[in-house]
């Protein structure tokens, strides 16, 4: 069956490239792939310090939104040369509420992640994109299992 909508989160991962692919194998012909990036603006104060402590000569080169804005636009590179019809979306925010927020509103038949595995302690840490996700979802989730698993294919997880 195939996605008539579909939300992807794109971090330029490796395991976020393979779920873009999946993603457009997925898409149905009239379909749409909304591309999801996060990242996080930092306060003035935030800026400021970071600004500070940059050599000077790169003290006007600093954009916290360059990298995500690139991988984005890797993104809709890949998209646009298999044919897809797509709508990239940057957002400042965790990466989990800023796709869950883009499903609802483009109200999305599955979402599509890459799941990079991460052990015990930087799940702990950090959290994970994908788990948090699987929790909140309205609709049906896939999960792109790291190439480092036992099985290399997409897990459908029914949410």
């Amino acid at each position: 069956m195939k996605a008539r909508s579909i939300v992807v989160g794109y971090d330029g991962s490796v395991d976020a490239r393979r779920a873009l692919d999946l993603a457009c194998d997925h898409v149905a012909e009239d379909g749409v792939v909304h591309v999801v990036t996060a990242y996080h603006e930092p306060s003035p104060g935030e800026h400021a310090r970071i600004v500070a402590d940059l050599p000077a000569e790169f003290r006007d080169t600093y954009f916290p939104s360059a990298a995500p804005q690139g991988y984005l636009a890797d993104a809709e590179r890949v998209l646009h040369q298999r044919r897809v019809a797509h709508a990239g979306h940057l957002v400042d925010g965790h990466p989990a509420a800023a796709i869950l927020d883009v499903a609802a509103a483009h109200e999305a038949d599955l979402i599509v992640l890459g799941c990079r595995g991460l052990g015990r302690i930087e799940r702990f840490l950090h959290g994970s994109v994908s788990a948090r996700v699987a929790s909140h979802a309205t609709t049906s989730l896939m999960i792109v299992r790291h190439e480092d698993h036992d099985r290399e294919t997409a897990e459908a997880v029914a949410v």
